[in-house]
């Protein structure tokens, strides 16, 4: 169950708050950015896709070469970016809709 909380802000601190998202969210997809460039790594070095790799890994066919837990690891982390740029994006929907403006 999902607690909400409703919060007023002025112009001033919805301004505010909406470049900490953008910050944050040109962060996220700086990292994006680095994980997806060592993923093709991967991917070019084992000569699979990631997809591939998941099937065969999650089997056990793989075994546990340091690399494929790296892999591993950072398809995790990929998963996680985007989970929370989703969030980002949702939350800066609601400032943006739900916050009336106060000219």
């Amino acid at each position: 169950m999902s607690e909400y909380v409703v919060v007023k802000f002025d112009e001033r601190a919805v301004s505010l708050l909406t470049r900490i998202l953008n910050i944050e969210y040109r962060r996220l997809q700086l990292e994006l950015r680095m994980v997806e460039e060592k993923i093709k790594r991967f991917e070019k070095k084992y000569d699979m896709s990631s997809s591939e790799f998941l099937k065969r890994y999650s089997r056990g066919e793989l075994g546990d070469e340091e690399g494929f837990m790296e892999w591993y690891g950072e398809l995790k982390f990929l998963e996680r970016i985007h989970r929370e740029m989703e969030e980002l994006k949702k939350i800066a929907d609601k400032l943006s809709r739900k916050i009336p403006s106060e000219s």
